[in-house]
C-alpha cells in the first residue's frame, strides 16, 4: 500500500505542470510595464501641477534624461559581458529577458518614490 501511494505522489508530480521561462519573461514585462505607467503618469502630473514654472519643468525633463542615463550605466555595471541584442541569449541564456525587466522594474520602482517625494512638498 505504502508503495502505491508512493507512485501516485511521484507520478503526480512528474505529471503537474511548471512555469516556463517564456512565461517568467511576459510576467516580467507586465509588472515593469506596469511601473512604467505609473512612473509616466506622475511625471504628467507633476508638470500638470506645475504648468506655470517653467523652471520646475525643465529641470523635471533633465531630471528624467540623466535618470535614463543612469539607469543605462547601472545596466552595464550589472550585465558586463552584454553586446548586443541579438548575442544576449549566448551570454546570458535564456533568462535574461526576465533579468533585464526585473531591472528595469527595480530603477523605475526606485524613479517612483523619487517622483513622490515632489508631491510633499
Amino acid at each position: 500500500m505504502r508503495y502505491i501511494i508512493l507512485l501516485l505522489i511521484f507520478s503526480q508530480s512528474l505529471l503537474s505542470f511548471s512555469q516556463g521561462q517564456v512565461e517568467m519573461n511576459d510576467i516580467a514585462y507586465e509588472n515593469y510595464y506596469q511601473s512604467q505607467k505609473i512612473k509616466d503618469s506622475l511625471v504628467s502630473e507633476l508638470k500638470q501641477l506645475n504648468s506655470k514654472d517653467t523652471t520646475f519643468i525643465s529641470a523635471l525633463d533633465t531630471s528624467e534624461e540623466f535618470w535614463n542615463l543612469f539607469v543605462d550605466e547601472q545596466f552595464k555595471l550589472k550585465f558586463p559581458r552584454f553586446e548586443s541584442w541579438e548575442t544576449r541569449r549566448e551570454i546570458y541564456g535564456s533568462q535574461f529577458d526576465m533579468l533585464y525587466y526585473n531591472f528595469l522594474k527595480h530603477y523605475c520602482d526606485l524613479r517612483i518614490s523619487t517622483l513622490y517625494d515632489l508631491f510633499e512638498d
